[in-house]
């Protein structure tokens, strides 16, 4: 008690001030663990980011009939290539119809809703993921060329050639009239039939 009474005035005891320290200590220490919980998502419960895991799932929108989104990640269907959405293909009756949007809505109605499990393979230029899909144990990749909804797209794998051959056999989805594949579609290539783009018109591709 005397050596309370004798200290300097305003100045904190030895005992108080280790108090002190070790109070603001632990302050810091519980406003960096929060500062750290706000950047990993992990104090409100959000989900992790798509690019730190290996496998994303969960339900998905489809955006077109090979590229899907799971919790705002888009991902891009690796190996495959499907008509654009606004896209049009010539039926067996030879006509016009919109190629794409029919993709698309297959595939969502084949998912119905279910967890879609994508293995994450890196980013394509666009800044989409690139990922192997599976809804029920199977291949949204496989399925979709198996019923004509997609292509293979060759430039990139050689995985879904087979089941392309057995698309083409039957006839199914796009083989069962005309198309442009996807990527020339891209570049402005049209059927017979269809408004000439510019690159048509400026002869970029040549007349069969």
């Amino acid at each position: 008690m005397l050596k309370l009474i004798n200290r300097r005035h305003g100045e904190p005891r030895a005992g108080a001030s280790r108090g002190i320290a070790t109070a603001l200590a632990t302050s810091l220490g519980v406003l960096a663990f929060a500062a750290w919980l706000g950047v990993t998502g992990q104090a409100s419960g959000e989900a992790p980011k798509a690019e730190d895991t290996t496998t994303l799932t969960g339900v998905a929108s489809v955006i077109d009939a090979d590229t899907l989104e799971i919790r705002g990640a888009r991902i891009r269907l690796t190996g495959v290539d499907a008509p654009e959405s606004g896209q049009k293909c010539l039926s067996a009756d030879n006509k016009f119809v919109r190629c794409g949007s029919i993709s698309a809505n297959a595939l969502d109605a084949w998912i119905n809703r279910n967890p879609v499990a994508c293995d994450v393979e890196g980013k394509d230029r666009y800044g989409r993921l690139l990922g192997e899909c599976r809804v029920r144990g199977q291949s949204v990749q496989e399925w979709l060329v198996t019923n004509g909804y997609a292509i293979a797209y060759r430039s990139y794998s050689t995985a879904y050639v087979p089941a392309e051959l057995a698309a083409r056999s039957k006839k199914a989805g796009v083989w069962a009239g005309e198309f442009v594949e996807p990527w020339l579609w891209r570049q402005g290539l049209r059927l017979p039939g269809e408004k000439p783009t510019k690159a048509m018109i400026s002869g970029k591709f040549a007349s069969n």
